[in-house]
């Protein structure tokens, strides 16, 4: 038996651990010799910031305690002090205090009436929220502040709480049903700085999808009451039906089941939506909705919508969607959508099929199509453009536009860096292409080429490549200059299936007259593979006077040799 006592008195401590242990306690230290237990009680109340609500008529008579805490929370004093038969609810600036039944029972039904004014004005209050603490049962006062509620409770009396945004709580205990003959006048409070933040939240949480989601009620009472209470367990089919009913806004699950969708304070744990899961505060866990999920605070877990995800804080850990991510601060870890995914700082992996948007990027930024951030500190890849202001890493696109590259390169047809880039026009000459016209962007030490050439007698050319441009530790106006470029050839109009392409390997030696002009050549290796041949198998552009290797294929003619090639940059 003595066993089973402290298996039921730890356990005990363990839910007040879990339901009181937040950031609001202040721990303290008290010392109690041979005290009475309401003389106990006064004395903690006198030292603790909250105020301790009971009934008198509950404590244990004629007994003492002589006991010392140190460096603890008022929760764990009161179970020390009253032992593991009561319960502890925390709401708002209160301790509430309830003895315990001591066996299941039937619940009897508590029915509260009466009428709410402000206690400076008396003028009556709309929007009141009245709520049992076991039962939670709610409503709200009308125009003309009136208001009915009936709870039914296991306990010997029902605890009612008068809740309103910027007003004092009141704490009403009956034991039979009641009619009040006076109004309840509700006192304003200054809120603190943080109150006021907590409120402006909720107040800004209740907009677009959650107030789709959610009746009046429900959010008023997000609004008004201001305390948290955590549960094992909750089901719902919508936000105000179900086990939490229209306080759901107030309660923190560990397990919570939305069978079309749900509303709540929080999540440790795991929640799983048919349709939507929407949590006014923190998910820590794992949390699945079948279309997806709206996060009023940081997620810490995993996160999967069908459709979208949004948070109002940050991710630690994955968030994925079928189409859309939104992380108002910042993602450490894991983003995926089918279409985009936005927030403020990336810190691990971003991956979408069309589009990465962010601020600040610290790993890899994956997209089909786009990629966008300020600062960008490792690998951003898209299947079409990267944007970013700054760059130290590699940049992988066929467009790709940055302020400035502080360290990296980026890699693309076109890399366009707006600050320390590099971007040379030049006029060039070759024995392959006699006249021809370059654009280098990106860095100096890997940029892009995009370049239009012609031999006017008899053929052009478009085409492109790569080369670098690195200066000598000896002088600083004597550079390397090696380049890879291909051209596509054609005579005239082009025709179908017509296929003449050159590839040169340019190793060019250059030196820097001044800012804007330079001088480059050297040798170069060329590639040439035609199947636009005549009669005689030999190609129609005419472009070798020597080769290195000459062979011939079913259809198609190639060439190899050796040539040269001169530049004027500006």
């Amino acid at each position: 038996m003595a066993v089973n006592k402290q298996i039921i008195k730890f356990l005990f401590l363990l839910s007040v651990l879990g339901l009181f242990g937040q950031e609001t306690s202040i721990k303290i230290t008290i010392e109690f010799i041979d005290e009475p237990i309401a003389v106990a009680l006064a004395k903690l109340d006198n030292s603790i910031a909250q105020q301790l609500s009971y009934n008198p008529q509950i404590l244990p008579q004629n007994t003492t305690i002589t006991r010392s805490f140190e460096d603890q929370i008022p929760e764990v004093i009161l179970v020390g002090i009253l032992g593991p038969t009561y319960q502890l609810k925390n709401i708002g600036n209160y301790i509430i205090i309830q003895k315990a039944p001591l066996t299941k029972k039937e619940k009897t039904a508590f029915q509260l009436k009466g009428g709410i004014k402000d206690a400076s004005s008396g003028k009556d209050l709309s929007g009141v929220s009245v709520y049992e603490i076991n039962s939670l049962k709610s409503t709200l006062s009308n125009e003309q502040g009136k208001f009915e509620l009936q709870a039914n409770t296991e306990f010997k009396e029902a605890t009612f709480v008068v809740s309103r945004r910027f007003y004092q709580d009141t704490i009403i205990r009956i034991t039979k049903p009641e009619q009040l003959t006076q109004p309840i006048a509700l006192k304003q409070e200054e809120p603190s700085k943080k109150g006021i933040m907590i409120r402006e939240r909720v107040k800004v949480f209740s907009s677009g999808l959650a107030k789709f989601f959610t009746s009046i009620e429900l959010r008023k009472n997000a609004q008004n009451v201001n305390f948290v209470d955590t549960r094992l367990f909750q089901l719902s089919l919508v936000p105000s039906i179900g086990t939490n009913r229209k306080m759901s806004g107030q309660i923190k699950n560990k397990i919570s089941l939305n069978l079309i969708s749900g509303y709540s304070y929080g999540v440790h744990g795991v929640e799983l939506g048919g349709f939507y899961n929407l949590d006014r505060e923190e998910v820590i866990g794992a949390q699945f909705g079948g279309f997806g999920n709206t996060v009023g605070g940081e997620v810490r877990g995993a996160q999967f919508g069908g459709f979208i995800n949004t948070t109002k804080d940050y991710v630690n850990g994955v968030q994925m969607a079928g189409f859309i991510n939104v992380a108002s601060d910042s993602v450490e870890g894991f983003q995926a959508a089918g279409f985009t995914n936005t927030t403020k700082e990336m810190s691990g992996f971003q991956v979408a099929g069309f589009n990465n948007r962010t601020m600040k990027v610290s790993g890899y930024q994956l997209s089909g199509f786009m990629n966008t951030t300020g600062e960008m500190d490792g690998v951003q890849i898209a299947g079409f453009i990267n944007i970013a202001k700054e760059v130290k890493g590699l940049q992988l696109s066929v467009i790709n536009i940055a302020d400035t590259v502080s360290s990296g390169v980026p890699i693309g047809l076109i890399s366009i860096v707006k600050k320390n880039g590099f971007l040379s026009p030049a006029l060039e000459y070759t024995d392959a292409i006699p006249v021809g016209f370059a654009m280098r962007v990106g860095v100096e030490t890997f940029y892009s080429i995009l370049a239009i050439g012609t031999n006017p007698d008899n053929y052009w050319s478009v085409g492109g490549g790569f080369g670098s441009k690195r200066f000598t530790s000896v002088n600083r106006k004597l550079f390397l200059n090696p380049e890879l470029r291909w051209s596509s050839l054609t005579q005239g109009k082009i025709r179908e299936n017509e296929d003449s392409n050159l590839i040169q390997l340019n190793f060019n030696l250059g030196y820097q007259l001044f800012k804007r002009l330079s001088i480059a050549g050297g040798p170069s290796l060329n590639f040439f593979f035609t199947n636009h041949l005549n009669a005689q198998g030999d190609p129609i552009i005419d472009l070798a006077n020597s080769t290195i290797i000459d062979g011939q294929g079913s259809r198609n003619r190639y060439q190899m040799w050796a040539g040269y090639t001169l530049n004027i940059g500006f």
